[in-house]
């Protein structure tokens, strides 16, 4: 205790600053917070988020680090329409700031995965194909629950859409739009994405993929 205690005292001031603010956060979501979601774990924290909505919907594991700037979505109504949106988060998830994740379906998010600024995961859309709604009035469509497997890395800006279903320890290179699913142990990037990079475990390594 001491020897963290004297860590801090000679940690410079933007490090002080921040440890600071992971502190007050962890004190924030294990008291008000945790009254307000569904479930949220022992040690998690979620800094100065920027939007949650329906946070009875939304389920936190323990060791999750959220920065600041989140948007928690889980859609109750929209229009004319009314959704039960769930948004399950893992153990030991990292996210860094500006994450937004928005559910009509269902959203998981697997332990251990980490994610860079801004990412978007939603797992639906605008029905734009009657003309004669506006597309803020028109229904709400989705292809599907989203899931990101267990230890994976999404980058910055990355966008995934609605369906998509990601297997365990997989790589999105920031930048990338996807759009359909890929297996566990992919290295992929793009728009659309695809497979760059696979693990062979015959091999033992990872290969690149054939064009």
């Amino acid at each position: 205790m001491f020897v963290k205690i004297a860590r801090f005292i000679c940690a410079p001031y933007f490090e002080k600053r921040y440890k600071i603010g992971c502190l007050a956060a962890r004190v924030v979501t294990q008291t008000l917070y945790r009254t307000q979601f569904q479930s949220v774990g022992n040690r998690t924290w979620v800094k100065k988020p920027s939007q949650i909505f329906n946070p009875s919907n939304i389920a936190i594991g323990k060791d999750v680090r959220i920065e600041a700037g989140c948007v928690l979505y889980s859609v109750s109504k929209y229009a004319e329409a009314t959704y039960d949106g769930r948004i399950t988060i893992g153990d030991g998830v990292f996210a860094n700031n500006g994450l937004k994740l928005s559910a009509v379906s269902s959203i998981t998010v697997g332990e251990g995965v980490a994610f860079g600024y801004n990412v978007f995961i939603t797992d639906f859309d605008h029905d734009y194909t009657d003309l004669a709604i506006p597309i803020l009035a028109t229904p709400l469509v989705t292809k599907g629950p989203v899931s990101i497997g267990k230890h994976s890395w999404i980058g910055a800006n990355v966008f995934i859409s609605s369906g998509v279903q990601l297997g365990q320890h997989c790589v999105v290179a920031a930048n990338s739009v996807v759009t359909k699913s890929f297996p566990a142990n992919s290295v992929i990037g793009g728009n659309p994405a695809r497979i760059i990079r696979q693990f062979d475990a015959q091999e033992g390594a990872w290969v690149t993929a054939k064009a």
